[in-house]
């Protein structure tokens, strides 16, 4: 589906970058040309698992490779170990977006390497990110002049081994001319291995079951195969990884990604034709040009006469970025076939497609680019219906260029099927023709593309206006001013080396931002820094300024911070955000549990946010947590009343990332983006939503027309309430439809709930009714909304 720029690049304040942007564009071409003959062979196979965690700002990289060399663009990426690992069995949608670390990748480049096993690499600058050892890889990025690939010649890389490997990663400065075929199929997570029942096991059942009690392996996924409970095997799924199957002679489940895995077939008929065959992968929601995954692998059968078969291994990832691409060759990250049983035994999973990625200047143009899942394994024995896999899920597809003439394919791999005569599929999925395993519970199995019918090009460096060189600022707080391109960007602001904040350019390219922290009494250098879609301009010229010394408030006295959420008693999951204000200072310590000290910033209106980080998950059980402010001199204030909470392992996410890429939603549906759901705004405000340009589209406010607004060429409508109109405290709820120049009602948005505060109301919120219109985008897109979706325990 093609997607708005306005949408895609108010979703790009959602990540906030510390240190050196993806402004490698095209690559310098240091490798020359790349020309692989007729018949000829070529796979990329620099890579290798992380070796030491690294913080965002770091500036070195230990890998388990002595293949890295100085001057080398390498990938960082977080491959695997989603955390906290998600309920084995449930089948819906996993999110991966905000501060989720898995699938989050950047490039840097290597200066030296000072160490050889394992190797040390020094970074020209630090990294944006951090990166866990034993769940990241680092991969060396070619950087061709040209490429070219002749037909019957093929360019691959290494495989996925559980710790590195299966992405094939190049920056091209001129053009990739492929008449042959550059791919990834089945280099992605691993299919779970078939291992025979000796003990000829029937009637066993559940989601989580031992191999010796009739469980079969499931594949591999974003979390790896192992629950929380240690277990490996039966036939519920783990995330995107297809289930195995369980006694007697039950199918293992299809590979999840772009969509949701199919089921594999039942049990034998002497089983009493049991629904046990393992449970398909989860879909994968996340923006393709933000973070990739690998296609799930798909479950093994189950069997005791060592004739079934394994599961089948996802797609790997295909990402390149070029001039041009021209040629009838084809791309590929498909997920693998599962072999067939031939025995009395179940069949394997096939694999869920994995990503391509392709992002150009000019023509986009090839024979076809496929994420395409795996077939399920065929059972071949004819006494009786054995269980046949389930089929492969299709990945994710990402094209751009100024012209698109490439036909993507991301179709689900069919189920297997039954030498059993009218057997059919058997119950394995997903639903077909031929197939009566019927659509996922997780939704249907294809997978997604996005296509954008614009040149990718590297924004226009931002110049800073305000302050000026040799300026001596009257504030610790200076406002920061300045110009960029006008082609959606986000212009990050740093100062001293560090992100202080982030903000959106007006339609004229200009742009404003508010420190919301003091900075310290002296000299500064602040540069500004643009990113769309993922790349990132080159740092602007700096600026070198001074600010005045700390003058405490209310005379140094620091007074007692408020704790608003969580509330006392409440229910939340392993990574809570703690939320709340404080009358004055400049910092607010959040303390769990008796532990240190987590410092967060104030912000303009005294409101502070912690968000308990991914690597560092809270346990299940009960907590407790109090918070108390700093001053700029870093005094201390009296501690808040304890509040004490209770953490409970949820499921996976099953909403999607906010982009336009998770689902089949028609286009030029509009949505509203201020207020967001759940949102806590001023009595006056500027609602903003998406729509089709050009569009006119009226606004509903609980039932009753309020306004029309016309979306701009970028696609982004307005509609700013005036004093007149003031909102009424309380709930309330919008809507957006289109109208057409008939003056006849078209499509709706979702309904978007929100609350007008009154005079004396506390808020945590987004503060979208009072921020300038840069901070709007901000605010609602960066998802504070969520404060108010907490569920309550009961007593």
């Amino acid at each position: 589906m093609r997607i708005t720029l306005a949408l895609i690049v108010g979703l790009l304040l959602t990540q906030v970058a510390r240190a050196e942007p993806d402004s490698f564009g095209l690559g310098t071409g240091r490798d020359g040309v790349l020309n692989l003959a007729a018949g000829k062979g070529l796979a990329l196979r620099v890579d290798g698992p992380l070796g030491k965690s690294v913080a965002a700002g770091g500036d070195e990289l230990v890998v388990f490779s002595s293949d890295f060399s100085g001057g080398d663009l390498v990938m960082i990426h977080e491959s695997t170990g989603l955390s906290p690992v998600p309920d084995v069995g449930n089948v819906k949608g996993v999110s991966l977006a905000g501060t989720v670390a898995l699938g989050r990748w950047e490039l840097a480049r290597v200066v030296v390497v000072t160490a050889s096993t394992p190797a040390t690499l020094l970074l020209t600058a630090p990294l944006r990110y951090g990166y866990t050892a034993g769940r990241a890889q680092v991969v060396r990025v070619a950087e061709y002049s040209d490429v070219v690939i002749e037909a019957g010649a093929r360019l691959t890389v290494s495989p996925w081994n559980g710790k590195s490997g299966g992405i094939l990663a190049m920056l091209v400065s001129g053009k990739v001319v492929n008449e042959g075929r550059i791919d990834a199929d089945g280099l992605g997570y691993l299919g779970g291995v078939f291992r025979a029942d000796v003990a000829g096991l029937a009637g066993c059942t559940g989601l989580e079951l031992e191999h010796g009690k009739g469980g079969s392996e499931r594949g591999e996924g974003v979390a790896g195969t192992v629950s929380r409970s240690g277990l490996s095997t039966g036939r519920g799924n783990l995330t995107n990884g297809g289930g195995g199957g369980n006694c007697a002679a039950a199918g293992g489940g299809g590979g999840g990604h772009g969509g949701a895995g199919g089921i594999g077939g039942r049990t034998t008929s002497d089983d009493g034709a049991r629904v046990e065959g393992g449970l398909g992968g989860a879909a994968l929601s996340y923006l393709v040009f933000e973070r990739f995954a690998f296609g799930g692998g798909g479950g093994a059968g189950q069997g005791s006469d060592a004739a079934g078969s394994n599961g089948a291994a996802g797609g790997g990832v295909v990402f390149i970025r070029s001039t041009a691409f021209e040629g009838k060759g084809v791309y590929s990250a498909s997920g693998s076939t599962a072999g067939a049983s031939t025995g009395n035994d179940g069949a394997g999973g096939g694999g869920a497609g994995g990503a391509v990625v392709l992002r150009a200047v000019d023509i986009v143009n090839c024979g076809g680019v496929e994420a395409r899942g795996g077939a399920g394994g065929n059972t071949q024995l004819d006494k009786q219906p054995f269980g046949p896999g389930g089929g492969g899920a299709g990945g994710r597809i990402l094209l751009e260029g100024k012209t698109l003439a490439c036909v993507p394919n991301v179709s689900a791999g069919s189920a297997g099927v039954s030498a059993y005569p009218g057997a059919g599929s058997y119950g394995a999925g997903p639903a077909s023709a031929t197939s009566d395993g019927g659509t996922p519970e997780g939704g249907p199995s294809a997978g997604t593309v996005q296509e954008m019918a614009q040149p990718f090009q590297v924004p226009v460096t931002p110049v800073i206006t305000v302050p000026v060189s040799g300026e001596a600022s009257t504030t610790t707080r200076p406002r920061f001013e300045g110009t960029a391109g006008t082609n959606g960007p986000a212009v990050h602001i740093v100062v001293d080396g560090r992100e202080i904040g982030a903000a959106v350019p007006g339609s004229d390219g200009r742009f404003t931002y508010d420190p919301t922290t003091p900075l310290t009494a002296g000299t500064h250098d602040v540069v500004a820094w643009a990113e769309s879609l993922g790349v990132a301009s080159k740092p602007s010229t700096p600026v070198r300024f001074t600010t005045p010394a700390v003058v405490l408030a209310d005379g140094g006295v620091v007074q007692m911070a408020v704790l608003v959420v969580p509330s006392n008693g409440d229910t939340v999951g392993p990574t809570p955000l703690f939320a709340g204000t404080a009358p004055n200072g400049a910092s607010v310590g959040v303390v769990i549990d008796d532990g240190p000290d987590n410092i967060v910033p104030l912000d303009l209106l005294g409101r502070f946010r912690y968000q308990v980080p991914d690597s560092a998950p809270l346990s299940v059980g009960t907590h407790k947590v109090t918070v108390h402010s700093h001053n700029e001199a870093g005094d201390d204030g009296p501690y808040s009343d304890v509040v004490g909470f209770e953490v409970v392992v949820a499921g996976a996410d099953g909403g999607t990332d906010g982009g336009t890429d998770a689902g089949p939603a028609d286009p030029a549906t509009p949505m509203v983006l201020v207020p967001e759901e759940g949102a806590t705004v001023d009595p006056t405000f500027m609602f903003v939503g998406v729509a089709l340009p050009g569009t006119t589209v009226r606004l509903e406010l609980d039932g009753t027309a309020l306004a029309t607004a016309t979306a701009d060429g970028e696609g982004v409508f307005r509609h700013v309430l005036t004093a007149d109109k003031a909102l009424a405290t309380g709930a309330h709820k919008v809507v957006a439809q289109v109208v057409t120049a008939q003056g006849e009602a078209g499509l709706r948005s979702p309904e978007v709930g929100f609350q007008v505060r009154g005079p004396t109301d506390l808020d945590v919120g987004c503060g979208c009714g009072s921020a300038p219109a840069g901070m709007i985008s901000l605010w609602a897109l960066v998802g504070l909304g969520a404060l108010v979706r907490r569920r309550r325990s009961r007593s």
